[in-house]
């Protein structure tokens, strides 16, 4: 049951007022094609013509991968990189240089409870949602707090479920994996979806996942382990009730335990093993309602996360941490001649119980209202204008303005580009002057008058499609401010303080580009490169672990009667560590076959790393490890 807490200030009675008739991003309709966004604006647009530089990864782009998370389903995408958590091979993504935290990560347009931010070392914004329970991946690149508030400097990756359709429909799923040395990493999952009609006005949707990889222990000493082990179980329900025929209320509930396991060696020099216990939760209701040539959706919902850590041999275990969000939001959109107009709000609580804390507890509220205006100034240009105000009961008030323009210069040609400001809250630890952190050698103090990250961002870009090929490309600048890190206070023997602080500033350029070529009905290829200039802005060096050039390229060939084969590479230039060591650069290979056996049974076998890539062996400051070479088979029943 959502526990919304009676604080509502007077200045959100607006706020609330308002939101009856406004709402959050919903899910998508089926009839919604794979090259159909939703994200960029919170109408739907094709991907082409949509104000944003977006990617979109289908359903059947993510079964044919060898995908485990989140992550593993939008790596190779143009604008992300991977950044390494150096803890037990983690990695988050990089978008368009901005780090994991800098990327907001949604379903069906609620936020999750970020962890990478808050707790160290963490990547447990990957693994909210069943992969069997997504339709489709919206990647929004570029700023876009204008419509989503917090943490969307580096843009929005959204994950749109799946919906019942009139008759019962899902799938089932079981997959295998081992490494061709035998070394610990093998791997399994089972997964269900379902949803379909109960009734005339009732639908419903289930979705489980288990799945668990046995962790890899590290050639150079077993005593660690270079590949942690994962157990996870997630499960969700949701439905939609149909009101009228204009209206319905929409409920969903996800929750799910993971399990993280490593070894160590602790400073004292006993070997341990350490255990992170996590759990999410997700719940939601919504009502939408179509009138005419306006919509509108309000929604509550929350979000959590519970992080406990265990370890052996009577080593110091971390603090157990809880996140939560809890959030009113809503938007209404209608069509007024030549506008699409669309307005809304939120109102969102945010919870860290942690024992650095004064009474091992504390919160924020955030208010917000935003208008956007989608205006033809032509039949063939189009101008988005919003902006967005937000209310933060700590450090006050932000304004977010995004600008873009679209022009379909001719049928085969679009060019599109435009500006957009972001910011990214800082986090109750960061925030609070009475945070205390002593885990470990050092302290870290928390600072009552840090102020928010920031950035501002330029970009310009042409689509070209003619016949069976597709070019396009897009030059961006971005400048970041109030980057939030720490400075050294104070040295006391082998401990040292810091105070987290607004002290660096960055400026990012990059090229992101890209070729799709369907050589023939049954031959389809696409590359994409993303060449990346990421500085810091007071010192003129590199920034860390942005690699200068990331490529993914991959070949999909329909064989005939069922069979299927795919190949992809991902290239990954050189990148420089923290104290400015230069990393070499890797590449993966990947490859793929497929049959479809009957209507309902499909079959995939296949070899991730082909190459056997180990990148201790080229650089022990990669802070991340890869999978070595690992053969898989995933069986399928679609019913």
């Amino acid at each position: 049951m959502l526990s919304f807490r009676a604080r509502f200030s007077p200045r959100a009675i607006p706020l609330a007022l308002f939101g009856v008739f406004a709402v959050g991003a919903s899910s998508a309709e089926e009839k919604l094609l794979h090259d159909t966004v939703v994200t960029a604006t919170m109408s739907e647009h094709e991907t082409r013509t949509a104000p944003a530089s977006v990617t979109v990864i289908p359903r059947q782009e993510i079964e044919e991968r060898n995908a485990s998370d989140l992550l593993d389903i939008v790596r190779g995408t143009p604008g992300i990189a991977l950044t390494g958590r150096q803890v037990g091979g983690r990695k988050t993504l990089a978008l368009r240089g901005l780090e994991g935290k800098h990327t907001l990560t949604l379903i069906d347009g609620r936020r999750i409870s970020p962890t990478d931010d808050v707790a160290g070392h963490s990547d447990y914004q990957y693994g909210w949602l069943p992969l069997s329970a997504i339709e489709r991946v919206e990647i929004i690149r570029g700023p876009m707090s204008t419509l989503y508030g917090s943490e969307a400097l580096g843009g929005v990756v959204n994950l749109i479920t799946r919906q019942p359709k009139d008759r019962w429909t899902g799938s089932l799923m079981a997959s295998g994996s081992q490494l061709t040395d035998g070394d610990g990493g093998d791997a399994w999952r089972g997964s269900l979806f379902a949803a379909g009609p109960v009734g005339e006005r009732l639908t419903l949707r289930v979705n489980a996942e288990s799945s668990e990889r046995s962790p890899i222990p590290l050639k150079e000493d077993k005593r660690y382990s270079e590949i942690e082990g994962r157990k996870s179980e997630s499960y969700g329900i949701g439905g939609t009730f149909k009101l009228t025929d204009a209206q319905s209320i929409d409920f969903q509930w996800q929750g799910g335990d993971e399990t993280r396991r490593y070894d160590d060696v602790s400073s004292g020099g006993i070997a341990y093993e350490n255990r992170y216990d996590i759990e999410r939760e997700q719940r939601s209701i919504a009502w939408k309602g179509e009138f005419g040539n306006w919509r509108a959706q309000l929604r509550a919902y929350d979000s959590e996360i519970d992080i406990r850590n265990r370890r052996t041999n009577g080593v110091t275990v971390a603090r157990p941490q809880n996140i939560k969000d809890e959030v009113v939001d809503g938007f209404a959109a209608a069509r007024l001649g030549g506008h699409m107009l669309t307005v809304g709000g939120e109102y969102r609580v945010e919870t860290l119980r942690n024992s650095g804390l004064i009474g091992g507890e504390d919160d924020a509220t955030h208010q917000a209202l935003f208008a956007q205006d989608e205006v033809s100034l032509t039949d063939n240009l189009v101008l988005t204008a919003g902006v967005r105000g937000d209310d933060h009961e700590r450090f006050g008030f932000e304004a977010s303005p995004r600008l873009f323009l679209v022009w379909e210069a001719m049928p085969e040609l679009v060019i599109k580009g435009g500006y957009g400001h972001a910011f990214k809250a800082p986090t109750l630890k960061q925030i609070s002057p009475s945070y205390v952190g002593a885990e470990g050698p050092h302290t870290f103090l928390g600072n009552g008058d840090i102020q928010p990250e920031s950035s501002d961002s330029l970009e310009i870009g042409a689509d070209w499609k003619s016949g069976p090929v597709n070019l396009w490309a897009t030059l961006f600048h971005t400048k970041v401010e109030n980057l939030i890190t720490y400075k050294l206070l104070s040295v006391s023997g082998s401990r040292r303080t810091y105070q987290y602080d607004n002290v660096d500033k960055a400026r990012i350029s990059g090229l992101e580009s890209g070729v799709g070529w369907s050589i023939t009905p049954d031959v389809k290829w696409n590359t994409s490169l993303t060449w990346l200039d990421a500085k810091d802005d007071t010192t003129d060096k590199e920034l860390a672990y942005r690699p200068e050039v990331t490529l993914a390229s991959s070949l999909n060939w329909q064989l005939g009667e069922g069979w299927s084969a795919r190949a992809m590479v991902e290239y990954f230039g050189k990148q420089y560590d923290n104290s400015g060591v230069e990393l070499p650069s890797y590449s993966l290979w990947n490859a793929s076959v497929g049959k479809k056996i009957g209507k309902n049974l499909s079959v995939r076998a296949g070899i991730d790393n082909l190459t056997d890539v180990r990148l201790a062996d080229k650089s022990p400051d990669f802070g991340y490890a890869e999978i070595g070479r690992n053969v898989y088979l995933t069986l399928r029943t679609d019913f």
